[in-house]
C-alpha cells in the first residue's frame, strides 16, 4: 500500500509529525510544505500524479498545515479526485480552521483536529496513529515543547538546522532524511553537529545585522519591533531576543521572498490575527505568518503594509 505524508516543512511539529507518521507507516514518501494555495496546489500536482499513474491506492496523510478559505475549493478539487480513484484520506492539524474548511475536509476525508491550544499536531499523530509508542510519544513531547515554548526539556537544536537547510537547493531531500533519522530515533549525529557548527557562524553574524537593522514603531498603542529576515535565523527562537531587546509587544520578521512571521510577547494582540489581514495569513495567536504584497526591497513599503495589518487587529480588539 502506498502512503504520503505531507508535512509542514517549517518547524520541529511538521518534521516530528512526518516521523510518527513513519512508525505507523515506514514505507511513506514524506513531502513538505508551506501554507498557502500554491502550496496545496503542489499537493495536488503530486496526488494527481500519483493516483492518475498506478493503479496502487493507499493513504494521504495531510499533517501541521492550517486550511485558510482560499484554499478551500483548490483542496475540495484535490481531495474528491484523490478519493474518487480510491484513495483515503486523512487531515491531522491543531490550528485554528473556518467551520466551511472543516465542513469541506469532512467531506472528503478523516479531520483529526484540535484548535484548543493545548496540543501540536505531534501530539494528535501520536495519539491517532500509534498511541503507546514510546518514540512516538517522545518525538511528540519534543515536538509540543517547541511548539509552545514551554522549555520543560532540552531540545537538541535540529530546529535551527531546519533553517539552515532551506538554504540548500536539496533541503526537501534534507528534510526528508532528517524524518526519516527521527522514526528510527536518531535524534542528533556528528554529521548534524557538523553543520550546526557551520550554521552557527553564519546566525550570529546574522543576530548582529539585524538587530542594527530593525525599526520599532507603536500601532494604535502596540509597539511593533519590524525586523528584516535572515535565510539564517528561526523567527521563533529570534523573537524572545529582539522582543527582550526592544520591549515590543509583536515582532514582525519580513523577508526579500515577500514572508512575514510575527510572533508575541504578551496577549495585547493576536498574531493570528494580525496575520488575518495578510495574503495567506494564518497561524495561532501567539504564533503566525502570511505574506505581503509590497516590493520586498521597499522597506517603507512593507513597513506600512505590516502597520496596516497590526492596525485593523488591534482595532478589532476594541
Amino acid at each position: 500500500m502506498k502512503v504520503f505524508i505531507f508535512s509542514h516543512e517549517a518547524d520541529l511539529d511538521g518534521l516530528y509529525s512526518a516521523a510518527i507518521g513513519l512508525l505507523r507507516y515506514p514505507q511513506a514518501a514524506t513531502v513538505f510544505l508551506g501554507y498557502g494555495v500554491d502550496n496545496m496546489q503542489k499537493m495536488g500536482n503530486f496526488l494527481y500524479s500519483a493516483t492518475h499513474f498506478s493503479n496502487e491506492r493507499g493513504v494521504v496523510i495531510v499533517a501541521d498545515l492550517g486550511l485558510n478559505d482560499d484554499a478551500i475549493e483548490t483542496c475540495r478539487q484535490i481531495f474528491a479526485d484523490a478519493l474518487k480513484n480510491g484513495w483515503k484520506l486523512m487531515w491531522v492539524d491543531h490550528h485554528p480552521w473556518s467551520q466551511a474548511a472543516i465542513d469541506m475536509v469532512k467531506e472528503y476525508a478523516e479531520l483529526v483536529h484540535d484548535s484548543s491550544g493545548n496540543k501540536c499536531a505531534a501530539d494528535l499523530m501520536y495519539e491517532k496513529l500509534v498511541p503507546g509508542n514510546g518514540l512516538a510519544q517522545k518525538l511528540a513531547s519534543m515536538a509540543h515543547t517547541m511548539d509552545f515554548f514551554t522549555k520543560d526539556q532540552y531540545l537538541t537544536p535540529i530546529t535551527e538546522l531546519i533553517k539552515y537547510y532551506q538554504n540548500f537547493p536539496d533541503f526537501y531531500e534534507r528534510l526528508a532524511a532528517l524524518a526519516q533519522k527521527s522514526a528510527q530515533g536518531i535524534l542528533w549525529d556528528a554529521d548534524m553537529h557538523e553543520d550546526y557548527a557551520k550554521y552557527s557562524r553564519l546566525r550570529d553574524e546574522a543576530k548582529v545585522q539585524a538587530l542594527s537593522d530593525l525599526q520599532v514603531r507603536t500601532v494604535d498603542g502596540v509597539k511593533v519591533a519590524y525586523v528584516p529576515a535572515s535565510p539564517y535565523l528561526n523567527s521563533s527562537l529570534f523573537s524572545e531576543e529582539v522582543l527582550a531587546a526592544t520591549g515590543a509587544d509583536l515582532a514582525m520578521f519580513y523577508s526579500v521572498k515577500g514572508k512575514v512571521s510575527i510572533r508575541r510577547s504578551n496577549e495585547r494582540v493576536s498574531c493570528r490575527q494580525v496575520a488575518a489581514n495578510l495574503p495567506e495569513g494564518g497561524g495561532h495567536d501567539y504564533a503566525a505568518g502570511a505574506t505581503f504584497k509590497s516590493d520586498p526591497a521597499d522597506t517603507q513599503a512593507v513597513m506600512a503594509e505590516l502597520e496596516s495589518a497590526v492596525a485593523k487587529a488591534v482595532r478589532k480588539d476594541k
